[in-house]
């Protein structure tokens, strides 16, 4: 690959990562938590006797993030610390109801994010994902560079804007 289709490249997995970010921050703001909490708290539900420590390893960020995090949405009512009987220096986090609630409105709204992005990819891109190891689904439907700004209400095209769009695949 040579470097302007390199830098070319680059750039469109940073538009990607943007866009994924505000998809999923429009989607969840009605939650009243925040995109990265949403993260945080799904963890959680899967994981509800983890430490800070293990937390941010896995979600590789850094333990001060967690434990801001973790107030916040303590503070919020979607989690609780419950100290342990044997030791009053462990912290059990819970999940509580509404932590619950909120993760069951967390992955509808992924799962459907998801399902805008990879609508569209062909069976030879699938199997490109697939072969590294990427989990998809198949949704039919319009293509994804198409999909994602759609389903976020950002026309591709606007006639005081843009009005054409150019999609170049390899």
């Amino acid at each position: 690959m040579d470097e302007s289709a390199r830098h070319q490249t680059m750039n469109l997995f940073r538009l990607t990562d943007q866009t994924l970010k505000r998809a999923i921050g429009r989607k969840v703001a009605d939650t009243g938590v925040f995109r990265s909490q949403h993260r945080l708290l799904m963890f959680l539900g899967k994981h509800p006797d983890c430490s800070q420590s293990v937390i941010a390893e896995k979600l590789e960020i850094s333990p001060a993030a967690v434990a801001v995090s973790l107030k916040k949405l303590e503070k919020a009512g979607y989690i609780s610390r419950q100290s342990n009987v044997e030791d009053n220096r462990i912290n059990h986090i819970v999940v509580t109801d509404k932590g619950k609630a909120a993760i069951s409105q967390s992955i509808i709204y992924f799962q459907e994010i998801e399902e805008a992005m990879f609508e569209g990819f062909t069976m030879e891109e699938l199997e490109l994902l697939e072969e590294h190891g990427i989990p998809f689904e198949i949704v039919p439907g319009v293509t994804s560079p198409l999909a994602v700004p759609a389903y976020n209400g950002i026309p591709v095209t606007h006639r005081d804007y843009c009005s054409s769009v150019h999609i170049i695949t390899g």
